[in-house]
């Protein structure tokens, strides 16, 4: 049933995001593997919380705090992560914008499902275990004896044991705690290495699947044909009136040699401007500046001129009524380049030399500008839409968790994750593209699930003692934590066969996620929590069974 409900908020997001008119990209693809991965874990921590309920209670007081526990950290974890995602969507990036605003709806429908489709299912379960109906078998009733010995069974779970007696102690010891956080050093230490060698890089082709014969192609533009040669069009956008002042002429002839001495530029001869080929004309006529723009007429009335008129546009004079002049024109030239960074390069110095000549609205128009702009504007875009998601997690974890030391701890575990997985994402063969700007902003909204659920049962323990809390912790919410992680991880390792790059780098992350979730929510943050944070009043550590 945890299962159909997040189908429910699948399809419910995606009908009402078509409803609305939001378009389909392919990075949507992956949100319903991400929106069934969150809340399947929402399933364990509400099954979780159901299981340690004494089962002697009515199914009604056992389902108001099953929900007073659970529900409370589902709405927390759901609001941190629809809330990162809420962020991303207000990326200037259109793939990264749109795939955070189907994830983030996909999430507000999760919760509410949960806290209502599932806790129904649950109370009609419970109502039916009250009554002594079997589990699987539910045609069949169990004897009255069975049903009244397990109402008084007040034995606890053997995950429960497991966690609180025995994992909760050793990573309370001494010597545990020294071994873990030399560990740490080690992660954080590859993580920021990672993260260095991270670079923004936007290449096409890793949009699409392996086998696509677009790919074939980008791949012998991207080497081969970018590297023989390119044309750029420059426009201008408000020509000088020639007439008026001849001085303009060796302006815009010096605006062609600027672009032809740049580094990529095939130089003077791979430029077609009309205005110097009309120049070679008029040199041969007896002419003043007055009749500029109608011996240029004549020049382009001849059909050997003519493939010029494509180059020009026409207007009337402002002054002149009974004349026409060029107000606009555009020129080529040829450049050759090896890569996207090369490319982003040569923009940015197309537009530097440019900005000399803004009286003119000058600019250099490429049909894969927009890949570059994309590039230039993916670092910031990551720094800011990071930062705002960070504060934001922070904000929330205030308002429900009533401990700044808590609060830190958890804020400390969330910001290390996103470092360790854009670090190890580096080091497993990622650059910085819209995809990976997508799986860091997921990342931030999966990251913070485990650490909040530990960290919120930590501030809600009624336990003084801290290891005493911890243990209480680990107890009731590290195995639901641990079912959460185990059932992403295998729902999404699949996914890494996948003929595709962007479905592949999604599988990575998440299985970063998982992986570093898992290590600073259950094993990290207790053992920080305990070391830094609270003192225990009694000296004497809890001893470790077996």
């Amino acid at each position: 049933m945890g299962v159909l409900s997040s189908s429910f908020a699948i399809v419910s997001a995606t009908g009402f995001m078509f409803l609305i008119g939001t378009p389909f990209v392919s990075q949507v693809t992956v949100m319903p593997f991400l929106a069934l991965a969150i809340g399947v874990d929402d399933t364990y921590v509400m099954l979780g919380a159901w299981q340690d309920t004494r089962r002697s209670l009515p199914p009604s007081k056992r389902m108001a705090l099953s929900l007073q526990e659970a529900g409370s950290a589902i709405t927390v974890t759901s609001i941190t992560s629809m809330l990162s995602f809420a962020i991303g969507s207000f990326s200037s990036t259109p793939a990264i914008s749109i795939f955070c605003r189907f994830i983030a709806m996909a999430i507000i429908f999760d919760w509410f499902y949960q806290v209502t489709f599932f806790a129904g299912v649950m109370a009609l379960g419970g109502k039916r275990e009250a009554l002594g109906y079997h589990c699987i078998f539910v045609w069949k009733k169990m004897p009255r004896k069975i049903v009244e010995e397990s109402k008084q069974n007040t034995v606890l779970s053997v995950t429960h044991t497991l966690f609180a007696d025995y994992i909760a102690p050793f990573l309370c010891h001494k010597a545990t705690r020294i071994t873990l956080i030399a560990v740490y050093g080690l992660y954080i230490f590859g993580a920021l290495y990672g993260c260095s060698l991270l670079r923004p890089n936007l290449t096409p082709s890793r949009l699409l699947v392996d086998d696509s014969p677009l790919a074939h192609y980008m791949k012998l533009a991207e080497t081969k044909i970018w590297s023989e040669g390119m044309v750029g069009r420059v426009y201008v956008n408000n020509a000088p009136d020639f007439t008026a002042d001849p001085k303009q002429i060796d302006v815009m002839l010096q605006l062609a040699e600027d672009l032809e001495n740049t580094a990529c530029s095939l130089g003077k001869n791979s430029t077609q401007f009309w205005l110097r080929d009309y120049l070679n004309y008029r040199q041969f006529f007896e002419s003043n500046t007055d009749d500029f723009y109608d011996v240029l007429q004549s020049f382009l009335n001849i059909s050997f001129n003519s493939h010029w008129n494509a180059y020009v546009s026409w207007a009337r004079h402002p002054v002149k009524p009974d004349k026409r002049y060029v107000n606009r024109f555009f020129f080529t030239t040829a450049f050759k380049i090896k890569d996207w960074k090369g490319r982003t390069a040569l923009l940015l110095q197309w537009r530097n030399i440019t900005s000399h000549y803004a009286k003119y609205e000058a600019l250099v128009f490429d049909e894969n500008n927009f890949y570059s702009d994309q590039m230039l504007e993916l670092q910031a875009t990551t720094l800011s839409s990071l930062g705002t998601a960070i504060l934001a997690m922070i904000i929330v974890c205030v308002l429900f968790i009533a401990d700044s030391t808590i609060v830190f701890w958890v804020v400390f575990a969330m910001i290390s994750m996103d470092i360790g997985i854009a670090g190890y994402l580096s080091l497993w063969g990622a650059d910085l593209d819209p995809t990976t700007v997508v799986n860091i902003l997921m990342s931030i909204g999966l990251c913070i699930d485990f650490a909040t659920h530990v960290g919120y049962r930590i501030y809600r323990s009624k336990c003084q003692n801290a290891d005493e809390r911890i243990r209480d912790a680990l107890g009731a919410v590290g195995w639901p934590v641990v079912q959460g992680g185990t059932s992403t991880f295998l729902a999404i390792i699949v996914m890494i066969l996948v003929p595709s790059n962007v479905v592949r780098m999604f599988a990575r992350t998440s299985i970063l996620v998982v992986l570093t979730g898992l290590f600073h929510g259950v094993v990290l943050l207790p053992v920080i929590i305990r070391t830094f944070a609270s003192y225990p009043t009694c000296e004497k550590n809890l001893p470790v069974k077996g």
